[in-house]
């Protein structure tokens, strides 16, 4: 049954996630706060995902759970999907993944963050980063700069599987992945990365925890991996210099200016950051520099400036 305290609706994208489904499942049903429910898409499973996933939950009764076919376009593509399917009445909005473990007070922290605030507001939290067998590897980056638009045009450190929306930032959420005109680029894309830029584009409220609300899978079937665990510095830095980083940050940029529901400044700086591959090369920096953009590291703050000035973002 449903305890006191704020709904909240958790998000699940699954597909042939047996290997950890019942942990994940079993730590939700330990979750301190107890008014929740959870809807799952499932991206066409092939082993025991839903049977797992059915077995669990079937006690809870009618109206705290949902199975459904997702869409079948990958994990942003899905988690769009849920997001998409909710409305006013499910309350809060929490991100799920598949394969790790909440810790007990995860749901708690972030309702009790974000309960009181009458305007859009956004959780996430560190976490513990773990192996395959939930082995701990050790913590997550913590930022150190301010949380808003021209940080998250240019980098997202709140990972979607500890992200919870109050209402209002759900909504706004919703209604701006509905406006995008190219849902494509959307579901390509990374619908957590999409949220932190909605909601502080919006003027939204940004709360990072730093106390781990989760233990976080390491392991090959990782959709995306933390990119902001300890070590991680190298690969992020091979991001960059391959070209990965810029097609993801272009991508996010165009998805934004394509959203009619973001404010116009915030959609004509996405627009600007667009088009700074096409400027002549000596005004390059003086347009980048009126981007306002950075990231949580001062060195790879330089690398994405000097990125711009080469034409690579």
């Amino acid at each position: 049954m449903t305890g006191a305290g704020p709904l909240v609706t958790i998000l699940l994208a699954t597909r042939n996630g047996a290997a950890f489904l019942e942990a994940q499942l079993v730590s939700i049903l330990g979750q301190s706060h107890r008014n929740w429910r959870i809807h799952i898409s499932d991206d066409g499973s092939t082993d025991a995902t839903l049977a797992i996933a059915e077995t669990l939950l079937r006690p809870l009764g009618p109206g705290r759970w949902t199975i459904q076919s997702g869409p079948g376009r990958g994990a942003s593509a899905n988690f769009i999907h849920l997001l998409t399917q909710t409305g006013p009445g499910d309350g809060f909005i929490a991100f799920c993944d598949q394969d790790d473990i909440w810790l007990p007070e995860k749901l708690e922290r972030a309702v009790r963050s974000i309960a009181a605030e009458g305007q859009p507001a956004l959780y996430a939290s560190a976490v513990i980063l773990t192996d395959t067998d939930d082995r701990a590897l050790g913590a997550s980056r913590l930022p150190h700069r301010q949380l808003g638009f021209s940080h998250a045009l240019a980098e997202n450190v709140l990972t979607g599987n500890t992200m919870v929306m109050n209402p209002v930032a759900a909504e706004l959420v919703r209604r701006a992945a509905a406006s995008c005109t190219d849902q494509t680029a959307l579901e390509s894309g990374f619908h957590d990365w999409f949220a932190y830029q909605v909601i502080a584009g919006a003027g939204g409220q940004v709360v990072f925890d730093p106390v781990p609300g989760l233990r976080y899978r390491q392991h090959a079937g990782n959709a995306v991996g933390s990119g902001h665990a300890p070590g991680r510095f190298w690969i992020r830095v091979r991001r960059f210099l391959g070209g990965e980083y810029g097609a993801a940050l272009r991508r996010q940029a165009a998805v934004l200016a394509a959203c009619p529901t973001l404010p116009t400044a915030q959609r004509q700086q996405a627009e600007r950051l667009l088009a700074l591959r096409s400027l002549p090369i000596w005004q390059r920096s003086g347009a980048f520099q009126g981007l306002g953009l950075y990231r949580q590291s001062r060195v790879e703050s330089l690398l994405l400036r000097i990125l711009a000035l080469l034409g690579r973002i």
